[in-house]
């Protein structure tokens, strides 16, 4: 599992054992957006210098770019 703040702070993306990465807001902990693709566990997720993207890594040997819009 995995958790990263964005860079203003705002949205934190999280990764886990169910193959998903969440999206979440700070403010009010609301989910925002489910990430489904990886068919195994997601070990790291980071966001981009700008906010807009967010990588994960997972145990399925693949790295996937996601958009937030």
């Amino acid at each position: 599992a995995t958790v990263a703040f964005s860079p203003d702070g705002a949205r934190i993306v999280t990764g886990s054992a169910d193959n998903t990465a969440k999206l979440w807001d700070t403010a009010t902990g609301k989910e925002l957006i489910t990430f489904t693709g990886h068919t195994e566990g997601i070990n790291q997720a980071v966001f981009s210098r700008d906010g807009k993207h967010i990588a994960t890594a997972s145990s399925d040997f693949t790295v996937k770019v996601w958009s937030q819009d």
